[in-house]
């Protein structure tokens, strides 16, 4: 990509509106329901007043607009299937023509797709670099489309940026990703920047899309597999976890291939697949009730439905790679980048060298203004006062808003001497780090030479062609790599000094950001009764467990004569059914039920205490303590 500065569109200023007396009155009691936009909050009540808002979206409004029949699964092959007419038969059709129609997501033919109608014994490597390729493209498409856009929201900040985007009502999950695919280049661009330019905003998406395939796609043995099989698969896995490697994927291939029954994706499939589209789209909608708002004019359609459909069609592609996956013999090792780590261009390729270049440009302008200033100070010139450049490496302003405070390394002193000048200048050299980490790498294990055991050496010395022809006819195994990890750097320190963090956790730039949390006296009331039932469960729950051993001692001096009687008259019995609650519990914690594996463990105990009690009582004045029994033996 060039170095040329970007035009970015701009969204205009709200127009300010005025508040009204009952407008007024519901802010301070009920408070205001704009607030949890945060610095979008003035364009949401514009919207709203010019009747351009249209409701805030939701995933709910799509599945009221559902059809009565639409939990028969064929009508959306046939739905899919009219959609392929229509779009051979007109030039101009539209997707969402078809989904004012019918908003569920039509499905991938992925007979057509693949050629064929059930899978092949295994797939080669090429199989696997075509689709992984296809699916990152089509995943950085749909981000672009939706959340690059050449939208700029440096402006929509308060002053001096302390009304960010991210002070807006964004869902737990997007936090979470977020810190997961992200690093700040703090001082340049920081945690601000990653929302407010769309470029950053376009790879933070396409990382967090990642992280969602990663752990709920390709981290599973089998996505959408049966009931019976996941527990197969599950059992067989956790059964047989010291085995080796290639033979436990083997077994798992071959019960994966069982729930297929001829076809290309499991029976659970398209299920598993609509609720993960589901819960993905949660966690976007944010973002895009306030992109909605603040896109150019004549930038086309921009629905809900639409954005449901083309992320259903991105998920789901990511599932049949990944079931192809399941049903190779071959291992599959999935490994993303680590942001903030050092550049490794064994296992890394650049998704898009452009923030890379503005980042090295003004790091290396930073670093010819403080060298300068060394050399005045050592030779007794008063240096100018630390400050840092408001320009990028083009010669545009640097906004203050995209950066998250200046660098901690050019806090420190000037250096005194030769020495601490070598030191320094070792401290603060820079190279590419990981500023995101935008799309997994993959590497394919597969066994070679099966069973072949290496012959007897006959020789105490070979040539080079025959220690060849030996060493491949022996068993093991091959790496190929499917795809690597896809990054974005920034130039980062290479030596940082001890104790030294480039820039701060996201976790810590949000607290250090405005609350949007309700406001008013309602909002005020629900947080104190909130907080008193959060203190009085901890409580409860503190109480609970200090509780239990003197309510045990209790129980055994109290009701020594309960267990004497279970003790000569129902020793067997006792033995029997903590017997067989260990072998059920156990058989259900394999299985990872834990909730019921708990649960067989300790009921039956629970309900003997309570007998223990209601017998207890029922001595009355008969009832003797443990002190009453030993006093009596002696």
């Amino acid at each position: 990509m060039s170095g040329n500065p970007r035009r970015l569109y701009q969204p205009g200023a709200a127009r300010e509106s005025e508040v009204d007396l009952i407008e007024s009155l519901q802010s301070k009691i009920l408070g205001d329901p704009n607030r949890k936009w945060g610095p979008f909050a003035k364009h949401v009540r514009a919207a709203k007043k010019a009747g351009n808002w249209g409701g805030e979206w939701s995933i709910k409004s799509v599945v009221d607009r559902q059809p009565y029949d639409s939990d028969d699964g064929e009508d959306n092959l046939v739905n899919q299937a009219k959609v392929k007419q229509v779009g051979r038969r007109s030039a101009g059709y539209q997707m969402t023509e078809e989904l004012r129609q019918d908003v569920r997501p039509a499905r991938i033919d992925f007979e057509a797709l693949l050629r064929r109608r059930y899978h092949a014994t295994d797939y080669d490597d090429d199989f696997y670099r075509l689709h992984y390729d296809t699916l990152y493209a089509n995943t950085v498409a749909f981000a672009t489309k939706w959340f690059d856009s050449n939208i700029g929201l440096s402006n929509i900040q308060g002053a001096q940026g302390s009304d960010q985007i991210w002070s807006m009502n964004l869902n737990t999950q997007f936090i979470e990703y977020a810190r997961l695919v992200a690093h700040e280049d703090q001082g340049f661009s920081g945690w601000p920047a990653t929302l407010n330019d769309p470029l950053h905003r376009r790879w933070l998406i396409v990382g967090i899309l990642a992280q969602i395939m990663e752990t709920q796609i390709f981290d599973k043995l089998l996505f959408g597999a049966s009931e019976k099989v996941k527990n197969e698969l599950d059992r067989q896995d956790f059964q047989f976890l010291d085995k080796e490697g290639y033979g436990r994927k083997s077994a798992r291939a071959t019960v994966a291939k069982y729930d297929l029954q001829r076809g290309l994706v499991p029976p659970e499939f398209w299920f598993e697949a609509d609720e993960l589209v589901a819960q993905s789209v949660k966690i976007f909608l944010p973002l895009l009730n306030v992109l909605k708002i603040l896109r150019m004019p004549g930038s086309g359609d921009y629905s809900l439905e639409c954005f449901t459909q083309e992320l259903h069609n991105i998920l789901s592609y990511a599932a049949l790679i990944q079931v192809c996956m399941a049903i190779s013999p071959s291992i599959f090792h999935v490994l993303p980048a680590t942001p903030g780590a050092r550049m490794d261009w064994s296992m890394e390729t650049q998704a898009d060298i452009q923030p890379y270049r503005e980042s090295k440009g003004y790091w290396d302008q930073e670093e010819k203004r403080w060298r300068e200033d060394v050399e005045d100070h050592l030779k007794g010139r008063p240096a100018p006062p630390r400050r840092f450049s408001r320009s990028n490496a083009q010669g545009d302003p640097l906004p203050y808003e995209n950066r998250s405070g200046p660098s901690r390394i050019d806090n420190v002193r000037l250096p005194e001497n030769d020495m601490e000048r070598r030191e320094m200048n070792y401290q603060r050299l820079r190279g590419a780090k990981v500023r995101y980490a935008v799309f997994p790498g993959i590497t394919r294990f597969r066994p070679e030479n099966v069973g072949k055991v290496p012959p007897k050496p006959t020789k105490t010395s070979y040539t080079e062609k025959e220690w060849e022809e030996l060493r491949t006819d022996q068993e093991g195994h091959s790496a190929n790599e499917i795809a690597k990890c896809r990054v974005v750097y920034y130039q980062g320190l290479i030596n940082p000094p001890g104790g030294l963090f480039e820039g701060i956790t996201l976790k810590e730039h949000l607290n250090g950001l405005p609350s949007t949390a309700r406001n008013g006296l309602v909002g005020w009331l629900q947080s104190v009764i909130v907080g008193l039932f959060s203190w009085s469960r901890a409580i409860f729950w503190h109480v609970l467990v200090v509780s239990v051993i003197p309510l045990m001692l209790l129980s055994v001096y109290y009701g020594v004569d309960y267990f004497i009687f279970l003790y000569e008259r129902f020793t067997i019995a006792i033995l029997v059914v903590a017997v067989c609650s260990y072998l059920a519990s156990k058989g259900l914690y394999n299985r990872y039920h834990t909730i019921s594996s708990w649960l067989v463990i300790c009921v039956p105990p629970l309900i003997g205490w309570i007998y223990g009690v209601i017998y207890t009582v029922g001595l009355g004045d008969e009832a003797r303590t443990l002190w009453d029994v030993l006093s009596s033996r002696n």
